[in-house]
């Protein structure tokens, strides 16, 4: 859960024109209206049919039984095959244009918020402190989530992408080189929330060796500040 609280400064200020580069490149690499609606639609159809042969294994399947233990029949050629399609056939279309429409919604994201901040051109630059940082790591591919404690006993959750994607090539995630230190800089695109760049300052914090992270993806944070208290850390996750 992302916390309401802001960084100890946050300073408007207009794009540099790397900034600017860097956010008219996400939106080039993210999907048009076009090309969104061209991938709900090949994914319908996929759907569809997946759904179709999902229902015809299901009735052939099912007929083989009937017709073996009961003798009644009502495979392909019976009577009974124009009305498992006819009900069929449309009930899987239904569903394969509600799943792709709940997906599209979905997959539109944040293009028209990165836009609105191209057009704008400004930053906010937030400035953070801290004091201790408990690091944190996945499972799976052995990515590492940290969480940094600020002077007032605030905590910031960050995601280590480098050292999931080197957990995912089968490479040590600890080789990763996120080092935090005593000093964060984050400069945001405001309207999307877009991190653009993430800078570390002075000196190093003491890392320990990363705890487990146990809980289930949906429990864990999000980039940004947690509710979870700093003591609680261990207990929760």
């Amino acid at each position: 859960m992302l916390g309401t609280l802001m960084p100890a400064q946050v300073h408007l200020r207009p794009a540099t024109d790397t900034e600017k580069a860097a956010l008219a490149d996400v939106l080039r690499s993210m999907p048009t209206v076009a090309r969104r609606v061209l991938r709900g639609a090949e994914n319908a159809l996929v759907l569809w049919a997946a759904s179709l042969l999902g229902l015809v294994a299901l009735w052939l399947a099912a007929a083989w039984l009937a017709g073996r233990w009961f003798s009644i029949e009502f495979g392909l050629r019976s009577d009974a095959a124009v009305w498992v399609l006819g009900v069929g056939v449309p009930v899987c279309a239904v569903y394969a244009l509600g799943s792709s429409a709940r997906w599209l919604r979905q997959w539109s994201g944040r293009r028209p918020l990165i836009e609105a901040d191209v057009q704008a051109g400004l930053v906010n630059e937030e400035h953070y402190e801290f004091t201790a940082v408990k690091r944190f790591q996945e499972l799976e591919h052995g990515g590492l989530i940290y969480f940094l404690r600020t002077p007032d006993d605030k905590v910031l959750t960050l995601f280590d992408h480098e050292s999931q994607d080197l957990g995912a090539q089968q490479l040590d995630p600890l080789k990763s080189c996120f080092q935090p230190t005593l000093e964060l800089i984050m400069v945001r695109a405001p309207k999307s929330d877009f991190v653009i760049e993430r800078r570390f300052l002075g000196t190093p914090l003491e890392l320990d060796e990363p705890s487990e992270l146990s809980v289930s993806p949906r429990h864990w944070p999000h980039d940004g500040y947690t509710d979870i208290p700093w003591n609680e850390l261990e207990a929760r996750l």
